[in-house]
């Protein structure tokens, strides 16, 4: 007779260690490793630091590339400052140089003669739209193109303000010239006035020798001054001011319009980064003021040069790209590096976390290699000494149980030595009392060494019931036993030993053991109800006698009669075909087996 096994893995009453590998398993995939978890770590502190130095070399170099850039570019604009300033220079000094001309001078010169020279001052220098000379009056007596000659002017500024000392007007619109000077360009004429006083031998006023520069002069020199630039400085835009802020020579939106100094351009010398009004994009600008050369006073124009951000300060992004970069490769390897060196640590962990599993289920201690970090060998040396701690005091406990159960025994024999000393002198009718006794006697003590083997922790439903029914069983196997693989407590354990001995004793004198034909089942189930797992075993008897109610209730009847649990009574059924016995225990966790 052998319980049945086929249903042990599932049944909530195994014994805890049955899935302790299972558990062990299931707890080390559910959280990460320590090799993921240091190499995760390493290169998170890598690349958090790559990003913070990222961030503030990108703030200190851009911090620095501008004013390096804003010197640059302060330094293009000075540039053109000053050419600007030395080319109207120049142009002063021609205009007075041509109003000493004998020529122009001589009261008796033709006008043919004055205009031939002109002519070759405007070949000397092709930016000048038109060269004149006024008399006195303010009537034009020649001019480098014969156009004009004769027209009063006498009412223009570069007459009037120059009859005393040299003149230069700020850049205006062509009036005169602009519908009979061709252009190649779309672009309206626009003209510098240059101006000189012309003095007879004398000293006397005598008229002004004007010069019409135009503006396309200072394009030109914007244009090759911008084309001159390399590196990261090429694409720079120049602009020129007017005195009131308004741009003279600009990109075509700008054209015109008056610019705010500090909003759009930076101060003189300075560097500024920001939107401009123009096309919204961030520029980089640096602003420079003419000052005028030796005698020229200037024309207080500013230079406004500008880049864009992003050009002018790509190295940076460069910088900023190369950094992060590096720091993602360093990162990549920290990374690597701390999952391989971790693989010595994490190795002999495991290891040690399988031997505290074996020290768990009661296992002998497997070897341990020694960590190689410090803390492991302290954990192994606490397995160590753990698992000899256990040992020493299962030894005790063994000790102790033996000792125990000897002392029961004895115990047992001595009440059964008792018994019998006190039913010799009753006579023969007390010889089935007699027998009886030492059977429940027997019955309590083959209950006790099962427990006694499994160290009073617990008894297998199984092995209970195949003692129980042994002394009562042949061998055509007439009693069967099946079930899942179930612990009780030493007191449940003891009640359904006693329980199914008094069934057994019962089928055997008045049941279905007392013929050849009969049959006893004895199976169990668990069940849960409300939560708690119960044990449902039952006693079915068949192919017996016919069965009859007792009429009076003996000591065995009442013990069956008492169930194995205080709080659920048994079922018995005294049917025709055969006695139904049905009972229920609480095995609840602290009722399975833990060791």
């Amino acid at each position: 007779m052998q319980a049945n096994p086929d249903l042990t893995a599932a049944m909530p009453g195994l014994p805890a260690h049955a899935n302790d590998a299972t558990a062990v398993a299931w707890a080390a995939g559910s959280g990460p490793s320590i090799r993921a978890v240091l190499a995760v770590s390493l290169a998170g502190i890598a690349l958090t630091a790559t990003i913070a130095l990222a961030t503030f070399v990108t703030r200190y170099a851009t911090g620095r590339m501008e004013a390096e850039v804003g010197s640059q570019l302060a330094e293009v604009a000075g540039h053109m400052a000053a050419n600007l300033d030395q080319g109207m220079f120049e142009r002063w000094r021609d205009i007075q140089i041509a109003a000493s001309l004998d020529t122009i001078r001589s009261p008796s010169g033709t006008p043919s003669d004055k205009r031939a020279v002109l002519k070759s001052i405007q070949e000397t220098y092709p930016n000048y739209s038109i060269v004149g000379l006024i008399d006195a009056s303010g009537r034009v007596v020649a001019t480098s193109l014969g156009l004009l000659e004769g027209v009063d002017v006498s009412r223009r500024t570069y007459f009037t303000d120059s009859r005393h000392a040299p003149y230069v007007g700020d850049l205006h619109d062509a009036v005169l010239l602009a519908k009979q000077l061709p252009r190649q360009t779309r672009e309206p004429l626009r003209l510098l006035d240059v101006a000189a006083p012309v003095r007879d031998g004398a000293g006397n006023f005598a008229g002004v020798v004007v010069a019409h520069l135009d503006w396309a002069w200072a394009r030109e020199l914007a244009s090759g001054l911008a084309r001159s630039l390399r590196g990261h400085r090429a694409g720079s835009e120049i602009i020129i001011l007017g005195k009131d802020g308004t741009v003279l020579l600009g990109p075509e939106p700008l054209q015109g319009k008056p610019l705010l100094t500090g909003t759009d351009a930076a101060e003189a010398g300075e560097g500024r980064i920001g939107a401009w009004s123009d096309d919204g994009k961030v520029y980089l600008s640096a602003t420079a003021a003419t000052r005028g050369y030796r005698e020229y006073p200037g024309l207080g124009w500013r230079v406004v040069v500008r880049q864009d951000a992003s050009r002018a300060l790509a190295s940076v992004d460069e910088l900023r790209q190369g950094i992060l970069a590096a720091g993602g490769l360093v990162s990549l390897i920290a990374g690597l590096a701390a999952w391989l060196l971790a693989g010595p640590i994490a190795s002999p962990m495991r290891k040690l976390a399988s031997a505290a599993d074996a020290l768990g289920r009661g296992e002998p201690l497997p070897p341990i290699a020694d960590p190689i970090v410090r803390e492991g060998r302290c954990i192994a040396d606490a397995l160590a000494g753990a698992s000899n701690g256990i040992r020493q005091r299962d030894a005790t406990q063994r000790l102790l149980i033996d000792e125990l159960n000897h002392r029961v025994k004895n115990t047992l024999a001595t009440v059964q030595s008792m018994a019998v000393q006190s039913f010799r002198g009753i006579g023969e009718e007390a010889a089935i009392p007699r027998r009886t006794f030492e059977a429940r006697l027997l019955a309590l003590s083959a209950t006790h060494n099962i427990l006694t083997q499994e160290g009073w922790h617990g008894a297998d439903v199984g092995q209970l019931s195949v003692e129980a029914v042994r002394p009562f069983d042949d061998s055509c196997g007439r009693i069967s036993c099946s079930g899942p693989t179930v612990y009780l407590r030493p007191q449940q354990a003891l009640a359904l030993s006693l329980a199914l001995h008094e069934l057994a004793t019962n089928a055997t004198k008045h049941g279905a053991l007392s013929v050849g034909s009969g049959r006893v089942d004895v199976a169990w189930v668990v069940t849960t109800e409300d939560g708690a797992s119960k044990l449902r075993i039952s006693w079915v008897e068949r192919d017996g006698p016919t069965v009859h109610i007792p009429i009076q209730r003996g000591f065995g009847t009442r013990l069956l009669y008492r169930g194995l649990d205080d709080d659920a009574g048994p079922e018995i059924e005294f049917a025709p075909e055969g006695l139904r016995y049905l009972a229920s225990l609480n095995i609840d966790g602290s009722s399975q087996r833990t060791s």
